[in-house]
């Protein structure tokens, strides 16, 4: 056994660390424990020069990352599996509430840069 190198050990657990970050930014922004999101989107960066956005993680196990990526056309998503050593980096990009909001219950003066715009 010797020179075989265990690679679970080294696998990173994406959709821990995608809760984690989600968490984190939420917290910073001020809006933590409003409306848990359900699914965060995310920018998945490979060793290919395109990255894969935006996205959300739908499972995972040692070797690979199962993704929905929202068409860049807005007529659905596309289901993709990446394999985990190919990931350069995963970033968040906001959240999906998991209760829809009433148009009427958002306030008119918000911006469009206002960065709590992004989660929900």
């Amino acid at each position: 056994m010797d020179g075989i190198i265990n690679k679970s050990e080294n696998v990173i657990n994406w959709s821990e660390k995608v809760k984690n970050l989600d968490d984190n930014i939420r917290r910073e922004i001020g809006i933590e424990g409003e409306n848990e999101a359900k699914h965060i989107l995310i920018k998945v960066q490979t060793k290919s020069s395109e990255s894969i956005e935006p996205a959300f993680i739908v499972s995972e196990d040692d070797t690979f990352l199962d993704l929905f990526v929202l068409s860049p056309q807005g007529s659905g998503i596309i289901s993709t599996a990446v394999l985990k050593s190919n990931i350069q980096s995963v970033g968040v990009i906001g959240g999906v509430a998991a209760e829809k909001l009433d148009p009427s219950e958002i306030p008119e003066d918000v911006e469009e840069d206002d960065l709590g715009g992004l989660y929900q």
